[in-house]
């Protein structure tokens, strides 16, 4: 963990640190800038199944004192819902404001910080990242108000508590042995096969090993489900790996363990 460094956040500095995946603001600050209760947010925080266990205290030496803090993609999140939250005009003005030229600014800050102990980072690349990652925390958070099941809730709110920790240096090349995988399964997938066991098959992928080892193996170039391949799909960003989950499968009609992937 590092100490708190003020960082620019539209026309605000507020105290961020890094855990050494992502990075994490301040809650303080920025509920001052909108007017707003800290100690109230924290409480409405701690009842929000999306965002309760995205808060961490985190010490300030600076300060002799811990910080609540939320990683930058909860951040956006959280902002997002005080939007839908409160009515009052100046207030959906200033939100809109932290999330438009809020982040941006951290995130130039923090990959600028980040180039002196790594490799040079593309920060144009990230901005675009993190507003891809924006607009589909959003989907997958008003999907949460229509989806009928308990299990579509659960990978719903598994794959935001993943976007949640939006890494500052994500991985810059892609795997060849994901790449390789992935052109192959969909290849099948395109030529007719049926691999996927979500019921959600246009939102969700589904696989079962033991049915896919099956089926690549007829494949022209067999793939053989290796440790280090299994090491690579959970670091699948397309398809977003969302875990290992029991599915009701549509094409066995029975409950299977399936890696499940969001495709969208």
């Amino acid at each position: 963990m590092s100490d708190f460094v003020d960082t620019p956040f539209a026309d605000l500095r507020i105290p961020c640190s890094h855990d050494g995946r992502t990075v994490l603001a301040a809650i303080a600050p920025l509920c001052e800038s909108m007017k707003l209760d800290t100690w109230a947010e924290l409480r409405r925080l701690d009842t929000d199944p999306d965002l309760r266990d995205q808060v961490k205290t985190v010490p300030d030496r600076r300060r002799a004192a811990e910080t609540h803090t939320l990683p930058i993609g909860a951040l956006t999140l959280w902002l997002d819902r005080l939007a839908e939250t409160h009515a009052d005009t100046q207030l959906r003005h200033r939100l809109a404001i932290l999330q438009l030229e809020g982040f941006p600014s951290l995130l130039d800050h923090w990959t600028m910080r980040s180039e002196a102990t790594t490799q040079a980072i593309d920060g144009a690349a990230i901005k675009r990242q993190f507003r891809r990652l924006q607009t589909q925390m959003s989907s997958l958070s008003e999907a949460l108000k229509t989806c009928a099941t308990p299990i579509e809730q659960e990978i719903l709110r598994a794959q935001l508590s993943e976007l949640c920790q939006f890494p500052i240096v994500p991985r810059t090349t892609a795997s060849p042995v994901l790449e390789r995988f992935w052109d192959t399964v969909f290849g099948r997938m395109m030529n007719g096969a049926e691999l996927n066991h979500a019921r959600r098959s246009d939102r969700f992928l589904a696989l079962n090993f033991r049915h896919l080892a099956r089926e690549l193996a007829g494949a022209p170039a067999p793939i053989e489900l290796t440790p280090e391949l299994r090491s690579e799909l959970k670091k699948s960003r397309h398809p977003y790996f969302l875990g290992v989950r029991v599915v009701n499968s549509r094409i066995a009609r029975k409950s299977l363990r399936c890696w499940v992937f969001n495709l969208h």
